[in-house]
């Protein structure tokens, strides 16, 4: 069922988008799949879900159609619907939303749908994923003893993950998260002199990196001095996007045990938007072996040439 998402409907991405999609929901299939035999109570929660759908734009007619070239446009599943298809399916499903127009259409969804367990929360994502797992059943498990697991989809319109939900998501060592991390607007933010980044994009930096010492491993100081020989000190970017990226892995390694290679997001005509990981904290290393199974299937058949060609490169 797709639900109806209003006159504008909800439009983002493009063909990277439905290769973000189809790789994770080919990875939830994995993971109900592989415990879909033990005693666990399986959670997906969407901390980022929107309405449920997205509205694209398709084009029409063309030689073959023998008809006049044209655009329609396409109520087609968001994250939610296809989650909500996985077979064998979640025991529970959170959906997070926080604008108010989207929730409304994320609800009907809830309650087109009675024979699921879906529960809809309206609110910012961080504080949202704080309430959950730090409230019933989930405080009762404490470092993963107990049957629930979870897969954590993170997928943000910018650098709205803080780093406190991520260690939070660490802490439960019970959860699976797949975090499209922001690779745009992260380089963007990392000027090429570190003197142009501001107050608040050096908080917002601090709080997606989870420390300040990017301004160290990321920039060189340079002394110079000029035609009146006084010092000038200057501090310049001396990585590339493939470096900042490695950064970004090695810093969710500082949490946790298990950090995917990366499933570049490009957007033709504009690059690399996202990079696409799988994270888990784990205790079991039996568990990790089946994560990193699940992981490299998904990204054999997304990854790759596949990710350049799916993404319309």
């Amino acid at each position: 069922m797709v639900a109806n998402v209003g006159e504008q409907g909800h439009r983002f991405g493009g063909a990277w988008t439905e290769l973000k999609l189809d790789a994770v929901h080919y990875y939830l299939g994995f993971f109900t799949r592989v415990l879909k035999t033990q005693p666990f109570d399986l959670w997906y929660i969407d901390a980022f879900a929107g309405s449920g759908t997205r509205t694209v734009e398709r084009e029409t007619g063309g030689l073959l159609e023998a008809e006049p070239i044209g655009q329609t446009t396409e109520e087609i599943a968001g994250s939610v619907l296809r989650a909500l298809e996985v077979d064998p399916p979640f025991t529970r499903h959170v959906f997070i939303e926080g604008n108010a127009t989207r929730f409304r259409e994320l609800d009907a969804i809830r309650l087109a749908r009675p024979e699921k367990r879906i529960q809809c929360r309206h609110g910012d994502a961080n504080d949202q994923l704080n309430d959950i797992f730090r409230s019933e059943p989930w405080i009762n498990q404490p470092a993963g003893r107990g049957k629930l697991r979870a897969v954590v989809f993170l997928d943000p319109y910018g650098m709205n993950v803080e780093w406190e939900t991520l260690k939070l998501l660490a802490s439960t060592r019970a959860v699976d998260v797949w975090y499209l991390f922001p690779m745009l607007a992260v380089t963007r933010q990392l000027a090429k002199n570190i003197s142009h980044i501001d107050e608040n994009k050096s908080a917002k930096l601090d709080t997606i990196f989870g420390t300040a010492s990017w301004r160290e491993e990321l920039y060189e100081t340079k002394v110079n001095s000029d035609l009146f020989e006084q010092t000038i000190t200057t501090s310049i970017r001396k990585v590339t996007l493939p470096q900042i990226e490695a950064y970004s892995q090695q810093r969710l390694g500082a949490l946790f045990r298990y950090v995917s290679e990366p499933l570049p997001l490009i957007a033709e005509g504009r690059g690399q938007q996202f990079s696409l990981f799988c994270l888990s904290n784990s205790a079991s290393d039996a568990a990790i072996s089946l994560i990193k199974k699940g992981v490299r299937a998904t990204l054999k058949k997304y990854g790759g040439a596949a990710s350049h060609r799916m993404s319309g490169r």
